[in-house]
């Protein structure tokens, strides 16, 4: 493309050509996609007719002309959207619209028109957006990383189920565990609306199992653990609250007789060591809160499973802008493959604990750290809680808790940068074990473990 210039004719032209030879779009968006939407650029507007999941036309929009929704934002914020690797926030459109929308901040974009027709052409519209980035950097789309690397044949993991009293109902729980028997437990706690295979790098990997019992679960209604059996779970509503969420932990790592364990989870499985720090700080050796905050609204949303809207689409894809860019592509997959494994309603009832019950906004100074160490470690590129947020829940909290930045990662470290996310959590793992003499850096980032971007 000779022209580059964001949003100039010869830019459109080579974008259409893109999209419409897009292997994904044709998959997912042929016999779907139609619906007409603006983008707006600083003060230029553009209206993309769309038919069957290709590009028709893009013209300026006139007054006889209906469209659907829209993406506008300042110039500058397109631009960064279409570079090679994006800024945090700046790489996908609902990370973006999510700094606006619930953050408040200025410099991202915002969503227009018709929100449920945003939702109802999910899939189709972030991909068609992100497309933008590959026409601007030369027609093709980063391919580094997309291979999977070499995995053993002869997998350690053992799996296994256990019963656990949850209010008087049996609740009949799937785990998995790799390590020594005697090891230090290291309890694994998976993202809402997921399952325990997020954790699967962590549970072969022999430098942590050497010293760690790694146990990585399923909640209730979660993967494997099905729900139970002497309840009609199909005619209630499901919504997580903090108080079930650590009591079904504690009684998994009561039933299992994990002896003073460390705890680890990453988005709601972060948040909730805030809980279990202030409520059950006996029961642990320490707490790794991956992707934590002091309160996390915005996403108890009625889009997540709604009759009119593919709520396998919207769950899954909604992970592709928590994620940084410039990761691996088969572990970028593999996160959002993991999310098309989930039933409807629970990544939403899981969120009413992440996005409603949760605050600790106004009393993080209850918790006693000093009874339980809090490591409280959030990515870079999480758009829902980024660095600042550890920073300020650990400032929250004092003595006992400290924060630290993982640069090139985001809402899935373990699963999106299984390799980066290893190198990152040895130090945290050998201060638990009281191997290491110097403080913990607060800023984890891939050039200081040798590890290659996009590994």
């Amino acid at each position: 493309m000779a022209d580059r210039t964001l949003a100039s004719e010869a830019w459109w032209s080579e974008y259409r050509d893109v999209v419409n030879a897009d292997p994904e779009m044709t998959q997912h968006g042929r016999d779907a996609f139609d619906e007409d939407f603006l983008v707006g650029i600083g003060d230029e507007h553009f209206l993309l007719e769309m038919h069957d999941g290709e590009v028709q036309d893009v013209r300026t929009p006139g007054l006889d002309d209906a469209w659907s929704f829209g993406v506008v934002g300042p110039r500058e914020a397109w631009e960064e959207f279409v570079s090679e690797v994006p800024a945090a926030h700046h790489n996908e459109v609902f990370a973006s619209f999510y700094r606006t929308a619930v953050k408040g901040e200025e410099g991202y974009f915002d969503l227009i028109g018709n929100h449920k027709k945003i939702f109802q052409n999910f899939r189709g519209f972030q991909r068609a957006l992100d497309l933008m980035r590959t026409a601007h950097n030369g027609g093709e789309p980063r391919t580094e990383g997309t291979h999977r690397p070499r995995e053993a044949t002869d997998e350690p993991i053992t799996g296994q189920y256990v019963t656990i009293d949850l209010d008087g109902v049996d609740h009949r729980i799937y785990y998995e565990a790799a390590g020594p028997a005697d090891g230090i437990p290291l309890l694994c706690q998976h993202t809402a609306g997921c399952n325990n295979q997020q954790w699967r790098h962590v549970l072969n990997d022999p430098e942590i199992t050497e010293h760690f019992r790694v146990v990585a679960y399923d909640l209730p209604r979660h993967g494997k653990s099905v729900p139970p059996s002497s309840e009609s779970w199909w005619a209630d509503q499901y919504d997580l609250t903090a108080e079930r969420f650590t009591d079904t932990i504690v009684s998994i790592a009561d039933a299992l007789e994990l002896e003073d364990p460390v705890f680890i989870g990453s988005s709601m499985g972060g948040t909730i060591t805030l809980e279990l720090a202030d409520w059950h700080a006996d029961r642990f050796r320490a707490l790794i809160g991956l992707e934590a905050g002091l309160f996390t609204p915005g996403f108890y949303i009625q889009w997540l499973d709604h009759p009119h809207v593919n709520a396998n689409d919207v769950n899954s894809h909604a992970t592709w802008g928590l994620m940084a860019p410039h990761g691996p592509e088969w572990a970028r997959r593999e996160t959002l493959y993991l999310y098309e494994q989930g039933a409807n309603g629970v990544l939403k009832g899981d969120l009413h604990y992440y996005s409603m019950d949760h605050d600790y906004s106004e009393t993080a100074d209850q918790i006693d750290a000093t009874q339980v160490r809090m490591y409280l470690m959030n990515g870079e590129y999480d758009y829902l809680t980024n660095p600042a947020a550890a920073r300020e829940a650990a400032a929250a909290i004092g003595d006992g808790a400290t924060a630290h930045e993982m640069k090139a990662t985001g809402h899935f470290p373990m699963s999106e940068r299984p390799e980066l996310f290893r190198a990152y959590l040895e130090p945290v793992l050998d201060d638990i074990r009281g191997v290491r003499d110097e403080p913990i850096t607060e800023v984890f980032a891939p050039e200081d473990f040798g590890v290659e971007a996009n590994k």
